[in-house]
């Protein structure tokens, strides 16, 4: 049994322990486990749903959660510890981007929130904190705009409406990325956001810019000498001014790896800027990178 059908069983166990043989969700449930694994559940009575019947499922679902084993779930459940840890997450936090990013990666557990969600007996707070041992008002306070979770650009928050039943999204960047067995932080962003190609200038083609150049060498080599979490430059003026090539140029001397957020990716396509909020250079970047 895989890690991510584990985590979905663990969650069908939890709202067997919650609700009674005559919920909507007793009515579904069996339906759900049958889903993800090949168990055949006993026939649910066609009157009134009896405890007995209804102990009988319990029993069942208890019995299949502890077998648990790794596969994809693991590795996005690791590397979205290694996200939480670099971002600042609270644990809380982090076990409610886990729960968004298995939500949107594997089939199942979705099957097992949305057949939650539809039955209406179950909010996606609740199922938060149940995911996450935590209180729901915790919870709540973590889906706001401005908590840390939102607020890092991680997950982005969907409209709402018939077809969006889970709050938060990832972009496709990012989905890619907890897939992917890396090891490191700074592997992980790489994944993301690959770094800048050599220059063609040198540092002594932007003599023009004088004292500021200087200015900007000595404020970087500080930041990565004093492990500095993140300073903010901004490089203003019409393309084709040499910015870019500019930032090449001054990672390069200073020893770091640019990542260049706004230029397009294998595939052509530009990072959104949500993506780039997810490694924003005045938040806290990997080590000796620009």
């Amino acid at each position: 049994m895989s890690h991510e059908q584990h985590l979905a069983l663990d969650l069908i166990a939890r709202l067997a322990s919650r609700f009674g043989p005559a919920s909507r969700i007793a009515k579904e449930l069996p339906g759900w486990l049958e889903y993800l694994t090949e168990v055949e559940c006993p026939e649910r009575p066609r009157t009134r749903p009896s405890a007995v019947w209804w102990q009988k499922i319990r029993e069942l679902v208890r019995n299949l959660v502890p077998g648990a084993g790794g596969g994809e779930g693991e590795i996005v459940q690791g590397n979205a510890a290694l996200l939480g840890d670099h971002f600042g997450l609270s644990p809380v936090e982090t076990s409610m981007l886990t729960f968004v990013a298995l939500y949107k990666i594997f089939d199942a557990f979705e099957h097992v929130v949305d057949g939650a969600l539809e039955t209406k007996e179950v909010t996606v707070p609740l199922l938060l904190s149940w995911f996450c041992l935590a209180p729901e008002p915790e919870i709540r306070a973590a889906m706001r705009a401005s908590s840390r979770l939102v607020s890092s650009g991680l997950v982005q928050r969907n409209s709402g409406g018939r077809y969006h039943r889970m709050p938060f999204d990832l972009s496709d960047r990012l989905t890619f990325a907890l897939l992917a067995e890396v090891g490191s932080i700074n592997n992980l962003i790489a994944l993301m956001f690959q770094s800048a190609g050599a220059p063609e200038a040198e540092w002594p083609d932007f003599e023009g810019l004088g004292r500021d150049a200087d200015l900007m060498h000595d404020l970087v080599s500080k930041a990565l000498a004093n492990s500095t979490p993140g300073v903010n430059i901004l490089l203003y003026g019409p393309p084709g001014t040499g910015k870019t090539e500019f930032a090449k140029v001054l990672a390069l001397k200073v020893g770091a790896v640019l990542r260049a957020v706004g230029e397009t990716d294998d595939e052509g396509g530009e990072p959104s800027r949500h993506e780039r909020l997810s490694v924003n250079p005045g938040d806290k970047m990997p080590t000796e990178t620009v």
